[in-house]
């Protein structure tokens, strides 16, 4: 299924959702504020939002140990897509609950005319948004992430890249992230946004990290993570915002080992963690209180070393290097 074609699925079935006699507004619900830029982080109480989001990327480079950006063999190029499916509930006037669960596509296409790809159900995410202070344009809010290892983890091809058969879905490791974001606003139609965030990895045994010569299974420390976005946002037109944003995401690094005996001897793995930056560009169509279009386009500009997880597919870890291309078409009641 294509971009576009992904997101024309998600209208329809949303549309027909929200045409349902159980989806109209309730009296209980909270007032929905129209203007983008100064909306809350959380959703009005009794809120149900509902989406249906993608994002591609075609990458025909890699960054080498400096970071530097390395082309591809010719005829080699990693796709990698996600169709994601969100819900987003206001459970009460300072607290919304959400869930994201994705789809992933990737496929590397070899220099020899084939290609290896998978399908498969990716890492699912959940958490919550509170946001103490209601009054007011600017607004701060706290959030925690939780990401379960719900994707394929386990590798079906052996004996290193040379004979990858297929790409993984998901990291096979649990994540734990606490943000805190906050904005300001000017004149109705400019927003100053900033978000700090720090991920917890916690270990765990991966199949993808074996103990060589032995019987023991692979335990991956993934590296904690330090994420800090810059956001700056303009109300153009009624209803319509566009946006920029820069990402920094700093990442430590990874550690092997195995279980059981010598469990606690973890071994630092090379070429892996560092910096990455990414640039957005972004814009938002509100055709009315209930619907939301937005359309988005990431780039890197900095990034370490992408090799060592390459050949696994795991984006998560060393994303590597391309234009992404996003959508995201949302329903809500």
């Amino acid at each position: 299924m294509g971009f576009f074609g992904a997101i024309a699925v998600g209208l329809a079935a949303l549309s027909t959702a929200a045409d349902a006699g159980p989806f109209t507004p309730k009296s209980s619900q909270g007032a929905w504020v129209a203007n983008q830029v100064e909306r809350p982080f959380v959703l009005p109480k009794g809120w149900l939002s509902v989406g249906v989001a993608t994002d591609t990327k075609k990458s025909t480079q890699y960054r080498d140990v400096r970071g530097q950006l390395r082309p591809q063999k010719a005829g080699v190029a990693w796709r990698y897509t996600r169709i994601w499916f969100e819900v987003e509930q206001g459970f009460s006037q300072r607290v919304t609950l959400y869930g994201r669960a994705p789809l992933v596509s990737a496929k590397l296409d070899l220099a020899t005319g084939g290609d290896i790809s998978t399908f498969d159900v990716g890492d699912a995410h959940l958490g919550f948004v509170t946001q103490p202070w209601l009054d007011g344009p600017h607004s701060a809010a706290f959030s925690m992430d939780l990401k379960t290892p719900t994707g394929v983890e386990w590798p079906s091809g052996v004996g290193g890249p040379g004979n990858t058969e297929s790409f993984l879905t998901g990291t096979g490791t649990t994540n734990i992230g606490l943000f805190a974001h906050g904005k300001l606003v000017f004149f109705a139609h400019l927003e100053m946004g900033m978000d700090l965030g720090y991920v917890h990895k916690f270990p765990a045994i991966v199949g993808y990290v074996e103990q060589v010569g032995g019987f023991g299974n692979g335990v991956l420390n993934p590296g904690n993570e330090l994420q800090l976005n810059g956001r700056l946002a303009g109300q153009v037109l009624r209803r319509v915002a566009l946006s920029v944003e820069a990402r920094l995401r700093q990442m430590g690094q990874a550690e092997i080992g195995v279980s059981g005996s010598g469990a606690d001897t973890m071994s630092p793995l090379g070429h892996t963690g560092g910096t990455w930056v990414d640039a957005q560009v972004g814009l938002s169509v509100d055709p009315s209180d209930n619907w939301s279009l937005e359309a988005w386009v990431v780039r890197d500009v900095e990034g370490a070393d992408t090799r060592t997880f390459a050949h696994l597919g795991l984006e998560e870890f060393a994303p590597q290097s391309g234009w992404t291309f996003g959508g995201r078409a949302v329903c809500r009641w």
